[in-house]
């Protein structure tokens, strides 16, 4: 049923994942500071998704729609942040920064994602979630290796940038992270209810194999699974929101408490 079974596939995905790797890896060991932790995530993050991906998770993902949430859910829950933790771009960067990174014209691209990023992302993530769950893509990428590849790259894309909205740095962004995480929680939540709700399998594929009640009762499971997954992501989204804003906030205070201490220490001088 599933050409992306396929261990010859899985090994050049797994291939890709070594390059990327290697390449970061190259990046990070002359970079003037170097964390352990981000080098860790990185290879976390690439060992996550070639399992996700092992031709034992595809075969599970092709006869459940439960295995096949838990495969979403490692890509989202468990890949997307630790990629992002791993700070992949300001790292390769500082190895072979180019003319665009250092020119005006990414400044101005980095600055509208500033600005655009904490709608746009959680947008799209949720956009992601409706249209590959309500409609016929879900059933068409059990059978057709690009839309599957496709499917995945669209979840752990938008889920990095949802991550990597989250986690910038920043006090004028602060309102709008912590709105972009309620507004996670909200759409998820509710494609969950409908996941639970629905009377009849919404994968002809998944019918077709187990039967209908059986295949009713696996979708089920398969959005209380979803339920599970959403805490997980999106309480430690809104946790690290959260703490990026009260840790701007403090920053902010440090720095107006020391000029206020030093033009006190200016006035006397001044007076005399």
């Amino acid at each position: 049923m599933l050409a992306h079974t396929n261990p010859v596939a899985h090994g050049l995905f797994v291939l890709g994942c070594c390059v990327a790797l290697a390449f970061y890896g190259i990046a990070w060991l002359t970079s003037p500071r170097r964390s352990p932790l981000r080098l860790w995530c990185w290879t976390g993050g690439l060992v996550t998704l070639a399992v996700s991906t092992a031709p034992a998770v595809e075969s599970w993902a092709a006869s459940s729609f439960t295995g096949h949430m838990v495969q979403h859910l490692l890509m989202i829950v468990v890949a997307a942040p630790l990629l992002v933790l791993a700070r992949p771009i300001s790292t390769i960067a500082s190895k072979w920064s180019s003319s665009w990174l250092r020119g005006q014209t990414h400044r101005r691209a980095a600055s509208w994602w500033r600005g655009a990023g904490p709608l746009i992302a959680p947008a799209s993530f949720l956009l992601t979630l409706y249209v590959t769950h309500l409609t016929g893509i879900y059933d068409a990428a059990l059978g057709n290796q690009a839309v599957h590849d496709l499917e995945h790259l669209a979840y752990v894309g938008s889920a990095c940038a949802l991550w990597g909205v989250v986690t910038a740095r920043g006090r004028a962004r602060s309102p709008g992270r912590v709105g972009a995480v309620f507004g996670v929680i909200g759409g998820s939540a509710l494609l969950g209810v409908v996941l639970l709700s629905a009377t009849t399998p919404l994968v002809p594929t998944y019918a077709a194999e187990l039967g209908v009640e059986a295949a009713l009762d696996d979708q089920r499971s398969a959005a209380s699974l979803m339920w599970v997954g959403g805490m997980a992501i999106t309480l430690p989204l809104l946790i690290v929101s959260v703490w990026r804003w009260a840790a701007a906030e403090e920053r902010i205070a440090e720095r107006t408490e020391a000029a206020q201490f030093g033009q006190a220490l200016l006035e006397p001088a001044k007076r005399k």
